[in-house]
């Protein structure tokens, strides 16, 4: 992911087609994963994305340009696809793990498994923060604007989340 300067997001909340094209073009994937982790559909992925950014676009006028944006975009994405799995009355399962779209070539398939399992036993909630902080790479300050808490909650979240994850991988991995 690309990140924008505050130059072109200036340009996009004044109506200027070419930088919202640029925010579209430097976020696109970014939306799209995230919605991918969250929904483990590809086409529901790709109807949030469309939302996100219509979000995106139709809000951005209301966007503090003294904050950050990556964590604002980060809520909107979550908003989106909470809202989307709350019309459609489903609860996030433990198939088609989210891990899948984010593996590394030097990755042994056993190690990609074993993580991979692991990962699904936990918590909706800890997966999700597990996600924004290691995998979104948001830092503690952005993933507390996401999930509205604050800073020391993450940090406990993430502690905890971490420790559950030791606690169940096993002792010869």
């Amino acid at each position: 992911m690309e990140n924008i300067n505050k130059e072109i997001i200036e340009q996009a909340k004044g109506g200027d087609e070419r930088s919202m094209t640029e925010l579209f073009m430097a976020y696109k994937d970014y939306v799209m994963r995230s919605a991918f982790i969250m929904l483990r559909s590809r086409d529901e992925a790709e109807d949030v994305t469309e939302n996100v950014f219509y979000k995106v676009f139709t809000n951005l006028q209301s966007f503090d340009m003294e904050r950050d944006f990556h964590p604002w975009l980060s809520r909107i994405i979550r908003n989106e696809c909470y809202t989307f799995l709350k019309k459609n009355r489903r609860q996030i399962t433990n198939t088609n793990s989210w891990l899948d779209t984010i593996t590394s070539e030097d990755t042994h398939p056993e190690t990609i498994h074993l993580v991979q399992s692991v990962l699904e036993q936990l918590s909706q909630k800890e997966r999700e923060i597990i996600q924004l902080r290691f995998y979104q790479e948001l830092t503690f300050e952005e993933i507390a604007k996401v999930l509205s808490t604050s800073v020391g909650n993450v940090k406990v979240r993430i502690h905890r989340a971490i420790k559950k994850l030791k606690e169940m991988m096993p002792n010869d991995a």
